[in-house]
């Protein structure tokens, strides 16, 4: 795909727009399709919604709720960009405002969380809150482009976790000290990892999550699962129940 400048973009959904157009999206049906598949629905009624949803976002009618952006970013490949995930962040984070900035403020915004981020690792937090605070006096809107680890995949905890046959997906994290440090290796991480009859889990790498009991996001160590065979079954994954439903891409609706 051409790289393009993308701090010119100064609204989230002509942002969206134009990522799918450049990923080949010119219509929403394949979106669509994708959409249910990676949110575990298959009913006709759930691609005509998801069609209908993504003509509402790219037209700027509406925003998608959080779990549907983080979707969007996967099926997207915008995290595989470092400055189209800043900008994507950044501009869904202002119309979520109400308040979106101007080409010049998202450019200075963007190079100081930039320059951040090459500092030395003790001081960055205390810099991000710094200059996060000093964004919010200016432009008055919350943004996720100060979050350290950002660069990281993200992943969250759910209990039922719908997927297809061959389709492989981080759906969990094991993380370690609330400060970032000590993330555990996946030979700490494998004896609460548990077998599964419909298909394997493995190390995930690093990604990052939402902690509630730190109330901060954190890097851990991901757990991937893929898919090998329909079915349903209940497991006890790093601690917490999980019921995976696996579904053959044969039944979907076309």
């Amino acid at each position: 795909m051409q790289r393009l400048e993308w701090n010119r973009f100064s609204q989230w959904h002509i942002l969206l727009d134009e990522l799918c157009e450049c990923r080949g999206y010119i219509d929403n049906a394949k979106l669509a399709s994708q959409l249910c598949r990676r949110s575990g629905k298959s009913a006709q009624e759930d691609f005509n919604a998801a069609e209908k949803n993504l003509r509402n976002w790219r037209l700027g009618r509406h925003l998608p709720l959080r779990r549907n952006f983080m979707i969007l970013a996967e099926l997207l490949g915008v995290s595989d960009d470092p400055e189209l995930l800043r900008q994507w962040n950044l501009l869904y984070s202002a119309a979520r405002g109400r308040d979106v900035p101007d080409r010049r403020q998202i450019a200075d915004e963007a190079e100081i969380v930039r320059q951040a981020n090459h500092r030395p690792a003790r001081r960055l937090l205390w810099a991000g809150a710094i200059t996060l605070t000093a964004v919010l006096a200016v432009t008055g809107f919350r943004w996720m482009a100060s979050d350290p680890y950002a660069d990281l995949p993200m992943i969250g905890y759910d209990a039922r976790v719908r997927m297809l046959v061959g389709e492989s997906r981080l759906i969990h994290g094991d993380r370690g000290d609330c400060d970032g440090g000590n993330v555990p290796g996946w030979g700490y991480t494998m004896p609460r990892v548990p077998f599964s009859t419909l298909g394997t889990f493995s190390d995930g790498g690093l990604a990052r999550k939402m902690s509630n009991f730190c109330n901060a996001v954190v890097p851990v160590r991901a757990v991937r699962f893929t898919a090998r065979k329909a079915g349903v079954e209940e497991v006890r994954l790093l601690d917490d129940f999980v019921k995976i439903f696996v579904t053959d891409p044969a039944h979907l609706v076309q």
